[in-house]
């Protein structure tokens, strides 16, 4: 048996910073070992026998030696993990004590940064919702594409989703065998029960086909089949989300089998979609219906919509049999567009289809003008955690710089400087969970707020915040804690221990007011960034909300009425009934016109085949004109100001003239050189009758307040060609009316609508309300970017102040001394108001100098105003140096207040 003669003096230096648990077993053992050698010698025994007596009465050492070794490792264990747990434990108390000595600062910290970290998972968890996320409940959701038509429009591309059934047709029969398709509509609001109080609930119309591609089965009962999907005859079947099921029928397992009534149509739920499945929109849906019921939404009554290439609006999406042979499917799909049957546009040879992902915002040409805000906000959002972050830093730094007497006692006393620095940096990690707990709710209300904001309409799935995200605040809350108090604690563990001591208030303090002043610039010039981009977006609005739109849409107020079963619109005194309503608003008190109109003003788009002798107009660059059914009132009633000639005469019958009244820009196009007035336009057929041009309108916007001038012409609804019937008879009645009387006329028309319609739903809607959602997008820039602005000047206020109260206290002395020697308060105030005020004022050329750089990013989303525009930035750049003289006011006028012989005293 041999043992280490002595420990080896490497082995000193581990165990100078460790346990060496092999080696103290090896003494203990070596220490029994000759200590029974002893003994045995001592009563007689020889040397060599008393040594192999104790080796024989030892037994097994090694064994000994590995059992001692393993339970040696277990109390080492248990020992470091208790003595780092109390550790712990005693600077997170430590952490707690310190941080309740200076309350007001502490929460400064912890408010800004739970601000800047929740506004961060805000922003990003509605980023990954529309961008990243795809569909829940899908198989292999990466596999899936939606299909888009890729025309030209103008000088540009346009892509639309839409698809009629017989394009939906000729995509199944060309990519059967490359592909699985199907086709759907996006989910939309429809009473759920019946009359005007139901409830409202999402529907979605979509083939049997829809299941099985996207690989979503039922949790009970079962999806529907081809047969029961027959779009001439389908089955009154229904299959709801598990939301609705729970939500709506109790979650009972028997409600399948059972009836609903949706749109004034009872049907059967036949199953409960699986899982979290709501649908492949960010838009939810409650419940699927076959696509042949969607001629109760969409389709005219008694028409064979699915006949037809006029209703559309279908999605379509496929599941490719191989993966990742895009152009391959983009190229069938093509063929299939240009089938005869199936083009949308006549003798368009330039239009080709395009795939995208099942993640719609990522499709090509799909990101609207709230998306890229939401997109820039990320950005926004990520200015706004630096500006936290380096308040943070700035307000520890100052905080460290107060108890440098502090710490300078606690280093005399003995503690070593690795404990500070553990010390210190606890306190801001602790800090920075705290504000993380506190984000998490600031994430789920903003989200919240966010979502209203941003995309209202949207009826959403999933949590305002999502787990993962919220994960991931807190780890950056424990990085930002780490990183924002890595410097403080660097600084504050090795000061001057005597000039400490001694409360020598000067000592350090350039240092510290250097890298405190570099904060500062950096706050200020990232809020110049933000201030800018929010007065940008102000502006942008305005210049918008001036627009001249081509009708008066505060006055005008559009009324329609719908029906359960829609019955009533299929009755032949339809027209009648809803012109006898129009009629009747007329003399309401307030109403100062009425017409009667097929679509609504900024509606979408109406399309009817014309022949003018030579070329149609959809064969020009791809330019469709609008058409619309109106009353001889129409253009007098919402604004349109007729430019030459005449509107269409207040005559009836056959007596009636066919007359056509078109806009400026179809008047341009199809008559360059001539005078529209007197030019004929036929209908549907080349040997039609022929509509003489009576007069020339105005442009008015036709889908967008912004808008390159887009063709549209007007026909009469009492003498509609042959064939345009169904498509252009009035459904709608406009009303113009003073702004103050919009409330009461709104209460007229209803009750007039239900005395007319016993059987009807009213639908009212002002004009101002249909435009909303179209300054939405400058109004969400103004908002968020002014929100965020304010934000961040208020942090950068906190930092500018934090940063001249600090020096203020550092150069005590040195102003005790001036003042002394004769200062005047105004010099005391002007010295450090210039000092505090030049500091910003480097932060605000740094920050219009990032301004014109990055302003690019935002030149799309502007509208009748510059990236660069002068004014905005000397007013951001005024306001900001205003506020950082504020800021240093108190402090400033707290130094001239110094009573000089006190001073003095303190050194």
């Amino acid at each position: 048996m041999t043992f280490p003669d002595a420990v080896p003096r490497w082995r000193r230096y581990i165990r100078f910073w460790r346990t060496d648990v092999q080696a103290d077993i090896d003494e203990e053992l070596r220490f029994h070992f000759e200590t029974r050698i002893e003994d045995l010698v001592a009563s007689g025994m020889s040397e060599p026998r008393a040594r192999a007596q104790a080796a024989e009465e030892f037994g097994d050492v090694a064994g000994v030696r590995r059992g001692l070794r393993a339970i040696g490792d277990r109390v080492v264990r248990r020992r470091s993990r208790i003595e780092r747990l109390d550790g712990l434990c005693q600077d997170i108390a430590f952490a707690l004590r310190s941080i309740r000595r200076t309350p007001g600062v502490a929460f400064a910290i912890l408010s800004t940064l739970a601000l800047g970290l929740g506004v961060n998972a805000a922003t990003f968890t509605l980023l990954e919702t529309i961008f990243v996320r795809p569909p829940a409940g899908i198989v292999r959701p990466t596999d899936l594409r939606r299909v888009y038509w890729q025309m030209r429009s103008g000088d540009g591309l346009q892509f639309w989703p839409g698809f009629s059934y017989p394009q939906y047709r000729a995509v199944v029969d060309e990519v059967g065998g490359l592909a699985a398709a199907a086709i759907y509509t996006p989910p939309r609001r429809t009473r759920l029960g019946a009359g005007e109080s139901a409830d409202r609930v999402q529907v979605s119309y979509a083939s049997a086909s829809y299941f099985s591609v996207l690989g979503v089965r039922a949790e009970i009962g079962r999806t529907y089949s081809d047969v029961e999907d027959a779009v001439a005859a389908p089955a009154n079947v229904a299959v709801v989300s598990r939301t609705f099921w729970q939500g709506r029928l109790g979650g009972d397992s028997a409600a399948v089998g059972k009836p609903i009534k949706i749109g004034g149509t009872t049907y059967t739920v036949i199953g409960v979609a699986k899982g979290t499945f709501t649908g492949v929109d960010l838009d939810a849906a409650d419940v699927w219906l076959p696509l042949g019921f969607v001629a109760k939404d969409r389709a005219r009554p008694g028409e064979s919509w699915w006949l037809k290439n006029r209703v559309n609006g279908f999605h379509t999406f496929v599941r490719p049999n191989v993966p990742g042979r895009d152009r391959e499917l983009e190229q069938r799909l093509t063929l299939a567009f240009r089938q005869p049957d199936a083009r949308f546009q006549r003798a368009e040879s330039t239009t080709v289809a395009r795939v995208g992902s099942i993640v719609e915002a990522n499709g090509p040409g799909r990101s609207g003008q709230e998306v890229l805000i939401a997109v820039r906000l990320g950005g926004v959002a990520i200015i706004v955690l630096l500006i936290t972050c380096a308040n943070v830093v700035n307000l520890l730094l100052a905080r460290a710089v107060r108890r440098r007497r502090e710490i300078a006692v606690r280093l005399a006393l003995g503690i070593s400087r690795a404990r500070l620095f553990r010390l210190l940096l606890t306190e801001s990690v602790v800090l920075a969970l705290a504000a993380a707990i506190v984000s998490l709710g600031v994430a789920y209300w903003g989200g919240g707020l966010l979502r209203s904001l941003l995309l209202p309409d949207v009826h959403w799935a999933r949590s305002a915040l999502d787990w993962s995200v919220g994960f991931a605040a807190v780890a950056i809350a424990f990085g930002a804690g780490i990183v924002a108090g890595l410097i403080p604690a660097i600084q504050a563990a090795r000061p001057q221990v005597v000039p400490a001591l001694k409360a020598s208030a000067g000592d350090g303090g350039v240092q510290h007011s250097r890298l405190r002043s570099t904060l500062v610039v950096v706050q200020a010039a990232l809020s110049v960034v933000l201030l800018v981009g929010a007065m940008l977006f102000v502006r942008s609005l305005a210049n918008v909300r001036a627009l001249h739109l081509g009708f008066d849409a505060q006055q005008l107020t559009i009324a329609t009425v719908t029906f359960d079963d829609r019955a009533g619109t299929t009755e032949p005194s339809w027209s009648a009934r809803l012109s006898e309503l129009a009629e009747r608003v007329a003399k309401v008190p307030g109403v100062e016109s009425v017409a009667l109109t097929s679509m609504e003003p900024m509606s979408g788009f109406s399309w009817v085949g014309y022949f003018t002798g030579t070329d149609t107009l959809g064969s020009r660059k791809g330019f469709f004109p609008t058409t619309m059914g109106v009353s001889p009132s129409y253009f007098a009633t919402v604004g349109l100001r007729i430019t030459r000639g005449e509107g269409f005469p207040a005559l009836r019958g056959t007596s009636m003239p066919q007359v056509v009244v078109v806009n400026e820009e179809m008047a341009r196009v199809l008559w360059p050189a001539s005078n529209p007035i007197g030019q004929c336009i036929r209908f549907e057929k080349r040997d039609g009758p022929c509509y003489t041009v009576s007069g020339v309108v105005e442009n008015g916007r036709r889908d967008a307040v912004i808008e390159e001038p887009a063709p549209q012409y007007y026909l009469p609804a009492d003498r509609l060609p042959l064939g345009t019937e169904g498509s252009l008879t009035p459904w709608y009645v406009a009303i113009r009316s003073s702004p103050s009387h919009a409330a009461t006329v709104t209460t007229d028309v209803q009750r007039l609508i239900r005395q007319v319609f016993p059987n009807g739903v009213p639908s009212i809607r002002a004009m101002s309300e249909r435009l909303a959602p179209q300054y939405r997008p400058w109004q969400l820039g103004a908002i968020l970017f002014t929100t965020f602005g304010i934000l961040a000047l208020v942090v950068s206020a906190i930092g500018i102040y934090s940063t001249v109260s600090y020096a203020v206290t550092q150069r005590t002395h040195e102003f005790g001394v001036r003042i002394a020697l004769g200062a005047r308060v105004g010099d005391i105030l002007r010295l450090v108001l210039t000092e505090g005020i030049r500091t910003v004022a480097v932060g605000v050329a740094v920050g219009v100098l990032l301004t014109l750089a990055g302003g690019r990013l935002i030149a799309s989303l502007l509208y009748g105003i510059a990236p660069s525009d002068p004014t905005t930035m000397i007013a951001v750049a005024a306001t900001l140096l205003a506020i950082a003289a504020l800021a240093a006011f108190a402090p400033a006028w707290r130094a001239s207040r110094v009573d000089a012989v006190t001073a003095l005293r303190a050194d």
